[in-house]
């Protein structure tokens, strides 16, 4: 089948072939667009209405509602992390269940059919009832009251709309079949939320207030604290804490500095008694004493021993007076060690002391700063707690709409309208493809493959007429396309010639008397035969003439009308084997033999010719010849001719 969406020499859709099916079959698409848009006039016009009214007014929620007069720019949200920016309501509070039934308390919606649509008279059917008998299930008034309130805010959010204009306003929209209701209703949700607004910012406030209230108390009594704590050190302790730990820490200084030099001078005096014990006082002893220990000739060494204090001049002392120094140096070194123990405890004493009182000053001051900053912090709060300004501007209350938002008849006539164009072209794309044939020409010269293609529009004339009569007629009017089929077939070289049409308003047996007495005329002899059903039997009476498996019915001039024998329709001839010899048998009488048949009796006809070289010409009409039957009658004899009507 010429399939009008494709074409046999490109795989793309064929537009033009597509338009050609729509336009054939625009009654269709007329008739269905008519419907759909009655249907869509009558669902607009029956269907539920529905009215939406607006609300709008602008918060001022994202600026600072509280004020700050502090010129370090500290306040109250900084130091606790509590704001009021968030005062307003989100769009998953406002369809919650706890706001609802705010709205509820003011406006019923419990009792208003549009969101309450239980049925406590609703009975269940058998089978259902049937199944919680089974089941053991049993409704409980909580059950009801459940669904009701599901129901209710199921039906509440779906018909609530909000959005936000260019300047940050708030719209608020509600759809309701009543527009009276559905204005009040939205008025009440904008009312609400303002409202609601207004408290959670006043409550943060107060709970702002309220803590820095419980903070500054706080703050006073740490501050109380410590410098109670404070005063008790200085009464228990010293007043100056530092000065004594700094007293004690020369002290001990000066108190390690003499043991360094007792030490020094009992180390000097030691060796110097080794010397004298050895009794090798000399002046090279004295040099090497006084390399190692340069104390010997500083003035504190020579006191002890009560030498002259002069360097250069050096006298070796008794041995009895130097273990006299080294014991009272010894007594000496004892002493000052314990002394320097009794300072070090002291010394730590005074540091935990010092280091007590210095906590006690920082806590002191620590909790002095904090109350400073609460105690401005309380002022500055106090007095934006008791300025509460409206940040709350109204735009535009609510009014009942006066046209329906629901249905909207343009988008439904459209949708209509569309829909039934779309239909129309459904059905009929589908009813040309289900009649298969072909809507233009270009389809069927484009699957005929022939090589001569004429209009049979000329020739109509001579349908349904006898010989005589087409001689006739063509003796006073010639026409030119037989003339120029005639040229083709010899062209072609065959003598036989096979002439076929599918549900054209010609016969092929029509064109094949036309073309046999133009071609008579020339003194060719011609024999015609017509296969089709439709051709009524002719009686074979003995004093006709017979030529093989025929005999001559009709005679013009050259032109002879051959039918079959025996009484018998000529299509029968081709289920028989020696068929095609029959035929050529007549090439030894008839110079051209015509052979036509019509649209299934052609088919037949030309599978019992297939695989032979004949001259085959085809009559084809648009919107009438089916694109199957002229592919096969194609593949089973190729097209050499096509007249279209």
């Amino acid at each position: 089948m010429q399939n009008y969406l494709n074409s046999n020499s490109y795989s793309e859709i064929d537009i033009q072939e597509l338009l050609i099916v729509l336009w054939v079959h625009k009654l269709i698409i007329v008739f269905a667009f008519t419907v759909s848009i009655l249907w869509a006039g009558y669902y607009a016009s029956n269907a539920d209405k529905s009215f939406t009214s607006s609300a709008t007014f602008y918060s001022k929620t994202d600026q600072r509602d509280n004020l700050d007069f502090m010129s370090s720019g500290l306040n109250l949200s900084n130091i606790t992390g509590l704001s009021n920016k968030s005062a307003g309501l989100s769009k998953s509070q406002i369809n919650g269940r706890i706001f609802i039934k705010k709205i509820d308390a003011k406006l019923d919606l419990k009792g208003d059919p549009f969101f309450n649509k239980y049925n406590s008279q609703l009975v269940d059917s058998v089978w259902k009832s049937a199944i919680k008998r089974a089941i053991g299930w049993q409704s409980s008034q909580g059950d009801i009251q459940e669904t009701i309130w599901q129901g209710i805010s199921k039906n509440f959010s779906k018909n609530i709309k909000l959005t936000e204009t260019d300047d940050g306003a708030k719209k608020i929209s509600f759809t309701h079949e009543d527009p009276v209701r559905a204005s009040a209703i939205a008025n009440a949700i904008m009312m609400e939320i303002i409202s609601s607004k207004t408290q959670k910012k006043n409550n943060i406030q107060d709970g702002q207030l309220s803590y820095l209230s419980n903070q500054l108390a706080n703050a006073l009594d740490d501050l109380e604290k410590s410098q109670s704590n404070l005063k008790a050190f200085t009464i228990d302790n010293s007043a100056l804490p530092t000065s004594n730990f700094s007293d004690i820490s020369i002290e001990l200084n000066s108190l390690r500095e003499e043991l360094n030099l007792n030490t020094k001078l009992i180390m000097a005096v030691n060796e110097l008694s080794i010397i004298l014990k050895n009794k090798s006082a000399s002046q090279a002893d004295y040099i090497l004493l006084r390399k190692i220990h340069p104390i010997i000739d500083q003035v504190e060494f020579r006191r002890i021993f009560g030498q002259n204090e002069i360097i250069n001049s050096w006298s070796w002392p008794e041995i009895n007076s130097v273990n006299t120094v080294l014991d009272t140096l010894s007594e000496r070194e004892n002493r000052l060690n314990n002394k320097i123990k009794l300072f070090k405890i002291e010394a730590q004493a005074s540091s935990l002391a010092l280091e007590t009182y210095g906590r006690l000053q920082r806590d002191e001051k620590v909790a002095k700063e904090v109350y400073k900053v609460l105690i401005d912090q309380f002022k500055a709060q106090s007095l934006a707690t008791g300025y509460r300004p409206d940040t709350t501007e109204i735009y535009e209350y609510a009014t009942p709409s006066i046209k329906p938002s629901e249905p909207k008849l343009s988008i439904i006539l459209i949708s209509g309208a569309l829909l039934g164009l779309t239909a129309g072209c459904f059905f009929a794309l589908l009813i040309g493809t289900l009649r298969g044939v072909f809507f233009s020409k270009k389809s069927l010269f484009t699957s005929a493959q022939a090589r001569f293609i004429s209009s049979s529009k000329p020739l109509i004339s001579l349908r349904n007429k006898s010989l005589a009569e087409i001689n006739t007629h063509l003796k006073k009017k010639p026409r030119t396309i037989l003339r120029d089929i005639i040229v083709e077939i010899h062209k072609s070289g065959s003598t036989i010639v096979i002439i076929t049409s599918s549900h054209s308003r010609m016969t092929a047996n029509d064109i094949s008397r036309a073309l046999a007495m133009t071609v008579q005329k020339n003194g060719t002899k011609i024999a015609l035969i017509n296969f089709s059903e439709q051709n009524k039997k002719q009686k074979n009476n003995t004093d006709q003439v017979s030529t093989g498996e025929f005999f001559v019915s009709e005679n013009e001039g050259n032109l002879s009308i051959l039918c079959p024998k025996n009484n018998s329709v000529a299509i029968e001839l081709v289920s028989q084997k020696e068929f095609m010899q029959s035929i050529q048998s007549l090439n030894s009488i008839y110079d051209l033999i015509f052979i036509c048949a019509d649209n299934d009796d052609a088919i037949s006809l030309l599978r019992a010719l297939e695989g032979k070289t004949l001259y085959h010409l085809t009559l084809a009409r648009i919107k009438r010849t089916k694109s199957n039957n002229l592919l096969n009658m194609r593949s089973l004899l190729p097209i050499q001719g096509l007249l279209h009507d």
